[in-house]
């Protein structure tokens, strides 16, 4: 504490908005310069449970802790509130906060499962000059028909939130033209949504849907957009994906088939990462039905990761390397514990030719969890043999049984690989 004592107030304040509000009042204890520091404190921040469950006690807190903060101006307010918490007290804590110029609002409604519970959010929340960052988990968005105009907001997350309509994200989004962060979560139980995000201004994207029995639609111009992150585990179709010339890194973690109209709207992306969500053994795809890339040729990508676990993914990786002439960065990821079946896996051909970026580009090579297979085998010496211009190609595994580890090392170290330069590392 004796340390503390001797930082500026401006930095002490600092340091107490990183707490609840009710750790922040609890420094007024310590000394008479910390009496009312915790009054100035530029942020609000609440959770029900340190309440045991106590709404009243909780509710009559967080009014009179409110009311005695006396900073200019309230930088952030976070709710974490169980599903009892009544929507009316919700309402005018929002609206204080709207009061005080708050810019950055985050709402966590927390429901257990299988309990369903939705709270309605104020309109005015929906108007503010100055919300610039916005949180929703488990809440009602547009309940009924809401005038949307957040002119400074910039970063919007909606986790498992209930729509009141198929319309509601687009109405919402309509009304953020200066919107750059958008996160999309669905809920795992919801119905079928269909995700339309037209936002000229938007930089990075990051769409979940977990629900793999319902079915929905994405629509996506987003012409700025420089990070796209989505995972769908439902077999969703896509209506209408615009060209994102500005587009850097891409993560897509896909279990459907109608992904060839997507791919070839990543065309400008200089990192990739590709997979299939973890399901049953029998409900598992065909990798290249999952994400087919033929014919769409990724001039920009530098960076390639690709997950193994999937059925057919030496076919993929192949289809990839031929269609991406400047690759250079190659990353191998097998997560699988359990695909017994796929430990001599039959119908890899190596391509009739040795793909470009093998022969032009390829520097550094990597494989996580190496495990040995067959085709593991096959693949890693392809590349050896084949990558004219290898510095590193780096293997780990997680093998304990030493003398199965030793034999794995053995045969990689054997092949003669095509770069002179090239080094075979163990992690």
């Amino acid at each position: 504490m004796d340390n503390l004592s001797h930082l500026p107030d401006d930095l002490l304040l600092r340091i107490l908005s990183l707490n609840t509000t009710k750790e922040a009042m609890a420094t007024s204890l310590l000394s008479k310069r910390w009496r009312s520091l915790w009054t100035l404190v530029p942020g609000l921040s609440y959770d029900h449970s340190n309440h045991n469950g106590d709404y009243k006690s909780f509710t009559q807190f967080v009014y009179r802790s409110f009311l005695s903060n006396k900073a200019p101006i309230l930088e952030h307010l976070h709710l974490s509130l169980g599903p009892d918490c009544p929507s009316v007290d919700i309402g005018l804590w929002i609206n204080l906060a709207l009061s005080r110029r708050v810019s950055e609002l985050h709402i966590h409604i927390v429901i257990p499962y299988p309990k369903k519970v939705s709270v309605t959010l104020p309109s005015s929340m929906y108007t503010s000059e100055n919300l610039q960052r916005l949180s929703l988990t488990n809440c009602v968005f547009l309940d009924g028909p809401v005038h949307v105009l957040l002119p400074s907001l910039k970063t919007l997350s909606l986790k498992t939130v209930t729509y009141t309509d198929n319309t509601s994200l687009q109405i919402f989004l309509s009304g953020c033209p200066n919107l750059e962060v958008l996160s999309v979560e669905d809920r795992y139980d919801g119905p079928p949504m269909d995700v339309i995000v037209v936002v000229p201004s938007l930089q990075r994207l990051h769409m979940s849907h977990g629900n793999i029995e319902t079915r929905g639609t994405y629509v996506l111009d987003v012409p700025s957009l420089k990070s796209l992150e989505i995972r769908d585990s439902a077999r969703c179709n896509f209506r209408q994906i615009e060209n994102m010339p500005e587009l850097v890194n891409a993560r897509v973690c896909f279990g459907a088939s109608s992904t060839h109209e997507f791919l070839k709207a990543l065309t400008s992306v200089r990192r990739l990462t590709l997979t299939q969500p973890f399901t049953l053994k029998s409900e598992l795809l065909h990798m290249k039905q999952v994400v087919n890339p033929c014919g769409i040729i990724f001039n920009q990508l530098v960076h390639l990761d690709l997950r193994t676990f999937a059925v057919g993914w030496w076919d993929l990786l192949i289809c990839m390397l031929q269609y991406s002439p400047n690759l250079r960065f190659l990353k191998l990821i097998d997560v699988a514990i359990y695909f017994s079946d796929m430990d001599n896996p039959s119908g890899w051909k190596p391509p009739s030719s040795v793909p470009e970026c093998l022969l032009h580009s390829v520097e550094a090579f990597e494989w996580f969890q190496y495990k040995g297979r067959q085709v593991d085998r096959e693949m890693a010496t392809y590349v050896l043999k084949n990558a004219l211009r290898l510095k590193t190609a780096t293997f780990s595994t997680r093998l304990t049984d030493m003398g199965e580890k030793c034999q794995m090392l053995k045969e990689l170290e054997s092949v003669a690989t095509a770069s002179p330069s090239a080094q075979i590392l163990f992690d």
